[in-house]
């Protein structure tokens, strides 16, 4: 098994989906904000909403709890640890990972 190819889908793998996850937090709570702005007057930024993109405490539970109940699919920020940990497991594996000989063959029963 080649260790250093396995790192590297697993780093990239992480890497688009930790793109997606930011993208759908970015979408989900750009939209929140937007209706809450529009309901209060007031005037929210995407960073009062920054802790949501790793943790559901707080006014992100509240948030999600409430956009679920509406029929909304709330932003999840599981996707965004599983996908931390491809992008540090395929890092760690690629630069732990030994290179072999070029060319050299195990050979099963010589040992």
């Amino acid at each position: 098994m080649d260790f250093k190819k396995l790192g590297n889908l697993l780093a990239v793998i992480g890497a688009l989906l930790l793109a997606g996850a930011f993208l759908w937090w970015f979408s989900f709570y750009s939209s929140v904000l937007r209706d809450v702005g529009r309901a209060t007057g007031g005037d929210a930024s995407m960073f009062d909403a920054m802790h949501c993109l790793y943790g559901s405490d707080g006014a992100c539970a509240l948030v999600s709890g409430i956009s679920s109940l509406a029929g909304r699919t709330p932003y999840e920020p599981m996707l965004f640890w599983f996908a931390l940990a491809a992008l540090l497991l395929g890092v760690v594996i690629r630069v732990t990972a030994k290179v072999s000989p070029a060319g050299a063959k195990v050979d099963k029963d010589a040992a």
